[in-house]
């Protein structure tokens, strides 16, 4: 995956030479709420599949006291080029991404009206417990750099994005509130799954030249310009 390799390259660049055990410590305390978590088996599949395409290499061994030895990692120019081009991609890429609510909310029709209104309550309710976590971290941690406060070290640009998506949830909350008001209100009806007629219906529509068009249309509004 192309987040695991960016991160496994990223960081062994910025601490290199340095071994898998404080790569995964590293990126331990990345870790935030809502944010996916890398695993230690991934980490160490990416040192060594890095390293077998040339974009790291083996420095050394490194052993502490009487615990097996451990190998050291160092960038290549390769992978140097590979970081400095994956990094800009993706910070230039708009995508819509993969949201797993998106995808499952198109077939809210097979749920019950008051199933879709706690469903849209309690992920507010999870949203908004993320952003009160967030926030706590943000107020516990400081931009600046401390002797022996290192751990509460959290540079100004990560800062900032962990506001962006604190904005980002809090907006995806008041949308689950909105929608959930709006169907208790009656102002939102989801309508029940199509009987066979009306399915019978739409797969002849969807044989259509005007369904296929229409459809290249809204596909076009989603692609990149």
């Amino acid at each position: 995956m192309w987040s695991t390799r960016l991160l496994v390259l990223g960081l062994v660049r910025w601490l290199g030479p340095v071994h898998g055990y404080l790569v995964r410590r590293e990126l331990d305390s990345w870790r935030m709420p809502g944010i996916s978590e890398i695993g230690a088996g991934s980490i160490y599949h990416a040192l060594k599949r890095l390293t077998a395409d040339g974009s790291l290499e083996v420095a050394g061994t490194e052993s502490v006291d009487a615990r097996p030895a451990r190998t050291t990692y160092r960038i290549t120019a390769h992978g140097e080029a590979e970081f400095q081009r994956t990094l800009r991609e993706k910070l230039w890429e708009v995508s819509g991404g993969d949201d797993p609510f998106h995808t499952a909310w198109s077939f809210a029709t097979v749920l019950t009206r008051a199933e879709n209104i706690a469903l849209l309550r309690q992920r507010a309710e999870t949203l908004y417990h993320r952003i009160e976590s967030v926030t706590v971290i943000l107020a516990a941690t400081s931009p600046e750099t401390a002797e022996d406060r290192e751990s509460a070290f959290l540079p100004a640009h990560v800062r900032a994005l962990l506001k962006r998506q604190t904005d980002l949830w809090n907006s995806d909350a008041e949308w689950c509130e909105d929608t959930a008001g709006r169907i208790e209100s009656g102002d939102l009806e989801i309508g029940p799954d199509p009987d066979p007629e009306q399915a019978a219906h739409w797969r002849e529509a969807i044989r259509s030249e005007k369904f296929a068009e229409e459809a290249a249309m809204w596909q076009s509004v989603f692609e990149d310009s």
